[in-house]
């Protein structure tokens, strides 16, 4: 039997590879599922449009920064759990038995 370390690897090595896999179909996306009549032409949004407005952040750099957020909260959120993990074993261990 694999241990839980073990599994939560192999089913996060699923999920990114997934994601990865994703990824790469990106290009391929409307052909496979039609989304887009044939005759439709993308504009050339870089001609008309520069990607960024002032006083924004650029698409790149909200995700950049929410993603350093979401780091930031799962590791605190890790942080805590554990603590109150060893809180409860020393809480669960000092208590006499009622036996």
């Amino acid at each position: 039997m694999s241990s839980y370390t073990d599994v939560t690897t192999q089913l996060t090595d699923q999920w990114v590879a997934a994601v990865e896999k994703a990824k790469e179909s990106l290009s391929n996306l409307d052909k496979g599922a039609g989304l887009l009549p044939a005759n439709f032409a993308m504009p050339d949004l870089a001609k008309n449009f520069s990607g960024t407005v002032p006083g924004l952040p650029s698409p790149k750099e909200v995700v950049e920064a929410n993603f350093k957020v979401a780091q930031r909260l799962l590791e605190a959120q890790r942080d805590f759990t554990l603590a109150v993990i060893e809180r409860a074993s020393k809480d669960g261990a000092d208590k006499p038995s009622a036996e």
